[in-house]
């Protein structure tokens, strides 16, 4: 990938994180069925209909990962991950991730401890240690969104 495409997309990502995942993020339930079905039907008719596809796409994502996910039943996913911080430039940078998938959200709780207790030895005073429990699509999201 060429220089400018990397910058294009960081840039574009940053603009997409601050003005659409942070607005879709908290809409409740029919907020979130309403901006899919507007945004779908401004794909229809507006000249930059593939964006509006993308926006409609994210609203269903929402949706379902927030009101589906929202039981208890579901695959689940047990997550830690151990994050380096530059103190200077104050960034950080993931140096590994440990996973586990379960069928139930207290399942998913328990596997989320038991890895921090066995991942604990890679802690230092120059390491934090990050851990959380996602639903699938939510441990999706967040896993391709690193990739990139």
């Amino acid at each position: 990938m060429t220089y400018e495409a990397k910058e294009a997309i960081g840039e574009n990502r940053t603009r997409l994180e601050l003005e659409i995942d942070n607005k879709l993020r908290w809409l409740s339930e029919p907020a979130l069925k309403g901006v899919e079905f507007e945004a779908r039907e401004n794909a229809k008719i507006e000249s930059d209909g593939p964006l509006w596809v993308g926006i409609a796409e994210a609203a269903e994502r929402y949706h379902e990962s927030k009101f589906a996910g929202a039981r208890e039943e579901g695959v689940w996913c047990a997550v830690v991950e151990i994050l380096r911080w530059d103190p200077i430039q104050r960034t950080g940078e993931t140096i590994a991730t440990f996973h586990e998938g379960c069928e139930l959200k207290p399942e998913a709780e328990e596997a989320a401890r038991r890895l921090l207790t066995e991942n604990a030895k890679h802690f230092t005073a120059e390491t934090a240690v990050d851990t959380e429990v996602l639903w699938e699509l939510d441990w999706d999201a967040e896993a391709e969104a690193k990739l990139l």
